[in-house]
């Protein structure tokens, strides 16, 4: 029964203590971003909310992928390739001189 209690308290802690630690990053990040507001403000300029990130994820999720293509990266072809021409190298080319 004293386990059973000890333990049921011990997690009723973590769990304040976890909530406590969420409300206090979120805080320090609403502190942040509000300095940054204001900061940008007084040097006159307009604050930039950039949320071309959550776009990039809802295409992704959406099954575009990185490549535009569905889930497994589908490509349209390449179209032509174009081959190196080749060269040889001769020995005495290849030192450096002096």
């Amino acid at each position: 029964m004293l386990s059973a209690l000890a333990s049921f308290a011990l997690r009723l802690l973590l769990a304040v203590a976890t909530v406590v630690l969420v409300l206090a990053l979120m805080g320090v990040a609403l502190l942040t971003l509000l300095g940054l507001t204001i900061w940008s403000l007084i040097r006159g300029r307009k604050p930039v909310l950039d949320l071309s990130g959550f776009a990039r994820a809802r295409q992704f999720r959406a099954g575009a992928g990185v490549g535009g293509g569905g889930a497994f990266g589908r490509r349209a072809p390449a179209g032509e390739v174009v081959d190196v021409e080749v060269r040889e190298v001769k020995p005495e080319q290849a030192r450096l001189e002096p």
